[in-house]
């Protein structure tokens, strides 16, 4: 018998009603009117495999997703997967913030926010959560669904791909994309597609 293969398909949530240009992390920011649509439209094209599971952010602007879904499928929230916080870089122009930091888009290992969260801590936070979840679910294999926010993807891309961490600042994540990821116990896991939409 063929091992069981477990397949992830990791959503960034969709677009915030808050100012695009601002930076938002840890801050609850809610979805625009578009934002759920974009997240109904996508939950449709992958809900076209059953989904097992669904795995959630518990920050709104991803966990509204996962309660339009609740009443049909298991659905759980990991404070491991929830966007850096950026502490006292919430809120502030990204434009800005570019001038006086640099390193945000050259060399993300090495940002720290005043009052925040350090990336290497984020990083740590966030595969500590991905291996922990990748263990206790390779065994009975699976569709699952995780929605999340930009940086986490690109952290687990970045394991995925063997991208260095300085360089993960690199990666696009759009609204609504989402990429597919399988696992089978004792081989090295596949990236199927990237950044795809309904």
């Amino acid at each position: 018998m063929s091992p069981p293969i477990l397949t992830i398909d990791i959503l960034r949530h969709g677009e915030t009603a808050m100012d695009a240009g601002k930076l938002y992390g840890s801050t609850d920011v809610p979805l625009s009117n578009l934002g759920k649509e974009q997240l109904l439209k996508a939950a449709k094209k992958i809900h076209q495999e059953p989904i097992a599971h669904i795995v959630s952010s518990p920050l709104q602007r991803c966990a509204w997703l996962a309660e339009q879904l609740r009443d049909k499928l298991a659905v759980t929230y990991a404070r491991g997967f929830a966007e850096m916080d950026f502490g006292n870089w919430e809120g502030q122009d990204i434009k800005t913030l570019l001038k006086k930091e640099p390193n945000f888009r050259r060399d993300v290992s090495q940002i720290s926010p005043p009052n925040g969260e350090s990336f290497l801590d984020f990083h740590q936070r966030v595969l500590t959560t991905w291996d922990k979840y990748i263990a206790a679910n390779i065994e009975t294999g699976g569709h699952h669904l995780l929605v999340a926010h930009g940086g986490v993807i690109r952290v687990l891309l970045g394991k995925v791909l063997h991208i260095p961490t300085q360089h993960l600042g690199n990666l696009f994540i759009p609204y609504a994309a989402w990429s597919r990821i399988t696992f089978v116990q004792g081989e090295p896991p596949m990236l199927w597609f990237m950044n795809h939409h309904a």
